[in-house]
Parts: structure tokens; sequence; C-alpha cells
């Protein structure tokens, strides 16, 4: 369209083409991650990459899907946002994904704990046996958490498994 007196488009002529633009763009990049969850790739929602949703092992479903890069810093921050009843679920579920899949180990000693350096991921989640008590279902003190109700959750970094300590 051209102004009176033939000066060229309207000001706000460039505005409406750059928010169509910007909204032809926001379009194709939904489609383009749609057709990735198509072909069962989905991103990690704290870093943003994308991983194959066949390796069970590649992202951790917490209520949003994590890569294992990102879990230490995504469950600190999550953590704290969850009522006690599914921070505990959630625990559970992260702990037997990171044995199953990433050869980590539940560590209820310090004393057991190898050096900081040697560990690439050290969580602190609530004891499977006795469900975060510290207490036996007789009451005596848990040997799993060692009374605590908590366990270490560690996976070592490469070089330094457990037979490397």
């Amino acid at each position: 369209m051209i102004a009176k007196g033939g000066l060229g488009p309207l000001p706000d002529e460039p505005e409406k083409g750059r928010d169509e633009r910007l909204a032809s763009l926001e379009r194709s990049l939904e489609h383009l991650k749609a057709g990735l969850g198509l072909l069962g790739v989905k991103p990690c929602s704290w870093c943003g990459i994308y991983f194959r949703r066949s390796d069970p092992g590649a992202l951790f479903d917490g209520g949003q899907l994590v890569c294992y890069d990102c879990v230490p810093k995504w469950w600190e921050h999550r953590s704290p946002e969850l009522s006690v009843q599914d921070r505990q679920t959630v625990e559970r579920e992260l702990r037997r994904w990171l044995v199953s899949h990433h050869h980590a180990e539940v560590i209820g000693q310090s004393s057991d704990l190898p050096r900081p350096e040697r560990l690439s991921v050290k969580l602190v989640t609530g004891c499977e046996q006795c469900q975060g008590t510290g207490k036996t279902y007789r009451g005596s003190r848990c040997h799993q958490c060692d009374g605590r109700g908590t366990v270490w959750v560690v996976v070592h970094a490469p070089g330094f498994g457990p037979s490397s300590e």
C-alpha cells in the first residue's frame, strides 16, 4: 500500500510484515518439533537437546523429561517445588532410573562415599528400605541408611568405578 503523496509504505506495514514472518517461523518451528516427536525424538526440558525416546537411559521422566547430564541441577531446582509425597515418588523413580541405566550405586554410610572428584553424580534421596523413616517396621534403626532416612545415589566418573577405589 502506498501512502498519500507516493511516499512509500505506511509506517505500520513493515511491523505487520515482521509480525507475520515471526508468526510463520513460530508455526514452522512447532511443526518441526511435532515431526521430531513423531520420529520418537524428544527434548530435555532443561537444556533443550533432543534425545531418542527409544533409549530408556537418555531421558528421565519425572513429570518433565530431563537428560542424564541435567539431572543434578534439575533435581536441585525441582525437588523443593514438589509435595513430600510427590518428591518421594520422583526420588524413587530417579534412583531406580540411575541404577538401571547409569550404573549408579546406593550408599548408606558416609564412610563408604567415594571422593567427590571420583563422581559424576551424587544425590541424596529417601531410603527405600525404610521409606525415609530411618526405622524398620519393628522400630529398630534401619541398616541401609544407618537410621538417617536418607541414602546417597552416586554415579562414578569415567575411569573411577567402584573397583578403582
